[in-house]
């Protein structure tokens, strides 16, 4: 696109970049998430990035166009996390999940800061291998290995500190609901059994906190008090913590349910109750509003939020500003996001200094450090008795991105702004120049007629 012109070339590349998005939702698509969804996915996404590379392909100065392209895609990834229900999937920063160094400079600036230096360096790749301009690849190629280095140099920091540990633990259900038709009463206490003996047995490894599945089990809206109590009594029995995740559905007007989970202290005190914020596209899931809150447990205090609910900083941000050290999180994946959604929940821990707890159905639990760790790891498809315990760091860590936010895109923005103005009031003085010149020349000849 960058050397063609005109409207049908830009249709055609739109085209093609609808079908690449539409490839690579394909890759994640796996039972029991229908084909059909693909699209539902793919054009928005695909829609909302088309603008950066119309952009890019229609600058005609090189190092503009190598710097708006980065900005460009970055707003639009900030504008896709923070204001559409697509989350945070697809952004660049994803692409380095197994690049630990790399990932760890979302603690600076997140995934916008991450995102701009690979959005950056293709961009100056396409100018090297369009317009052999290789002198342009000396900044960018500076910026990415000083983000690894200072990778490096931040985790062996973390592995040399000494720091105090939690021993937690992520409990695993046999259940396998997801919607109509609903377990049946047998089958629903069969999985709460199982998720109560798993309890015990982690409180029995020493376990001060442990958290279970996204919808471990059902509970009718008449059973759920009773069924809160027992679960006080257990916490209470195995003088441990219980974030407890169940689902509770409802009939009328149609088919809808609560996704939540709540925190039980040691001691059989209720001090969460938590609805998941960001339901899936699709999800007959209530959505909660109230505020999130943290729990002291000992001398750490312990946030939470239910699995899609981490594709979303802000979720994160909020328990750190309600300064959470361990974040529970009760999840549920399926094959096709299976482990990259885990890893996605990695760079949460990262950018706010948090451990995580991510207990999954159908996908990967892991012990998650500040750093983006995996301390353990369980999948729920092993035979391994669905029980994971492990330490994480107690306390969290202050980042720069827990302090500036978003300020990197704030930055991008003001930048591309005052970009546009320059060029429209250098527009504007071009053409008051060009209108004051024909002015002159028009005297000019005037004068010479009359003489």
């Amino acid at each position: 696109m960058a050397r063609t012109h005109g409207i049908r070339s830009r249709i055609w590349f739109s085209l093609a970049l609808l079908i690449a998005w539409s490839l690579a939702v394909y890759k994640i698509i796996s039972a029991p998430i229908p084909e059909a969804i693909i699209p539902l996915f793919s054009i928005p996404i695909g829609l909302l990035q088309l603008p950066a590379y119309l952009v890019w392909s229609s600058t005609k100065n090189a190092l503009h166009r190598t710097l708006v392209f980065p900005v460009l895609a970055v707003i639009i990834e900030w504008i896709q996390y923070s204001f559409t229900p697509f989350a945070s999937w697809g952004v660049a920063a994803y692409t380095q999940v197994d690049q630990p160094a790399l990932s760890q400079s979302v603690a600076l600036f997140g995934l916008a800061g991450l995102g701009f230096v690979i959005y950056w360096v293709n961009a100056v790749v396409a100018e090297v291998i369009l317009y052999k301009r290789y002198r342009m690849a000396i900044a960018p190629t500076c910026m990415l290995v000083l983000a690894l280095l200072w990778g490096d140099y931040r985790l062996d920091k973390g592995r040399s500190i000494a720091q105090r540990m939690m021993t937690v633990a992520a409990v695993g259900t046999d259940s396998d609901i997801g919607g109509l038709p609903l377990p049946t009463a047998e089958e629903n206490e069969a999985d709460i059994r199982g998720i109560f003996e798993r309890t015990q047995q982690a409180a029995h490894l020493g376990a001060e906190l442990v958290v279970w599945n996204e919808a471990g089990f059902m509970l009718l809206p008449d059973q759920e008090e009773a069924w809160q109590d027992s679960i006080r009594a257990l916490a209470a029995a195995c003088k441990t913590s219980i974030m407890a995740a169940y689902v509770v559905p409802f009939h009328s007007p149609q088919f809808h349910y609560e996704n939540k989970y709540i925190l039980v202290s040691a001691d059989g005190t209720i001090h969460q109750e938590y609805l998941k914020h960001e339901p899936v596209p699709g999800e007959p899931a209530i959505r909660g509003v109230s505020k999130q809150t943290t729990t002291l447990i000992g001398d750490v205090r312990v946030g939470g939020a239910i699995c899609y609910d981490y594709d979303f900083p802000y979720i994160a941000k909020d328990n750190d500003l309600n300064g959470a050290d361990v974040v529970g999180l009760p999840s549920s994946d399926w094959r096709g996001i299976d482990p990259i959604h885990t890893q996605m929940a990695a760079f949460r821990a990262i950018e706010q200094g948090q451990s995580v707890v991510r207990s999954t159905r159908f996908g990967l639990s892991a012990a998650i450090t500040p750093y983006g760790v995996m301390n353990a790891q369980m999948s729920s498809f092993n035979d391994d008795g669905k029980l994971m315990v492990a330490q994480v760091p107690s306390q969290s860590i202050q980042t720069l991105y827990s302090i500036i936010g978003d300020l990197f895109v704030w930055l991008c923005i003001g930048g591309l702004l005052g970009v546009w103005l320059l060029q429209v009031a250098r527009r504007k003085m071009i053409s008051v120049g060009v209108l004051g010149l024909g002015a002159k020349v028009d005297s000019a000849e005037r004068l010479k007629s009359k003489d």
